[in-house]
């Protein structure tokens, strides 16, 4: 069963309606609670039930937005896409050179792995493996690539390695971030921090420094 979507009659333009802002909210402590428990307890451990009553919110309500809680993990991966895609972004506004703008994205990845502990394996596990091979996943992937070709064009061709383009020094950032992911998810002993750092000053080190 597909999860509704947004109101199509709302435009970006107009003002949300008090109706589309009590939706908004209700996803919003829905999607807040969740992510809390999930952390918490654990993807598998976490129930429908667990969630409402965490939420203050009723089972049927609930299901009215997120018909299984695969609807919820969906959610929240987009979610983190947003986000990471937020980093990107920032890091293109305020670098000055490629050089510089992929040591302000990795740098900020640095600091976002202290939020990562053993007990978030899991959920952000759940993330990849309910979103693989589904439309979100396939939309996501194409928004941090774009993201990541936007940050690598605002420097304009001089400043990528000699002989790459934007396109495929994107695709090689993406793949590090993406491998350094699933290695922390599946290794207990994997330290993310240490290898994101040490994969981000590579992945700079190949950029011309101007």
């Amino acid at each position: 069963m597909p999860e509704p979507t947004a109101n199509p009659n709302l435009s970006e333009d107009r003002t949300p309606s008090r109706v589309d802002r009590r939706v908004q909210e209700f996803r919003s402590r829905v999607l807040e609670t969740a992510e809390t428990l999930f952390a918490e307890r654990g993807v598998e451990a976490t129930k429908i039930a667990d969630i409402c009553e965490a939420a203050d919110v009723a089972k049927r309500t609930l299901c009215n937005h997120f018909p299984t809680k695969a609807h919820i993990v969906q959610s929240l991966s987009r979610e983190a896409v947003s986000r990471f895609v937020a980093l990107v972004d920032d890091a293109r506004e305020n670098g000055r050179t490629n050089r510089e703008r992929l040591r302000l994205l990795f740098d900020r990845l640095v600091d976002r792995t202290h939020e990562f502990k053993p007990v978030h394996r899991e959920s952000v596990g759940a993330f990849f493996q309910v979103a693989h091979g589904t439309s979100d996943a396939t939309e996501g992937e194409v928004r941090l690539s774009a993201a990541l070709h936007a940050l690598l064009e605002a420097g304009g061709p001089e400043d990528l390695p000699p002989g790459a383009s934007a396109e495929t020094f994107a695709e090689l950032v993406l793949g590090a971030i993406y491998s350094t992911t699933l290695e922390w998810i599946h290794r207990d002993d994997y330290d993310l921090e240490t290898r994101t750092a040490e994969i981000g000053a590579f992945l700079v080190s190949l950029l011309p420094d101007r």
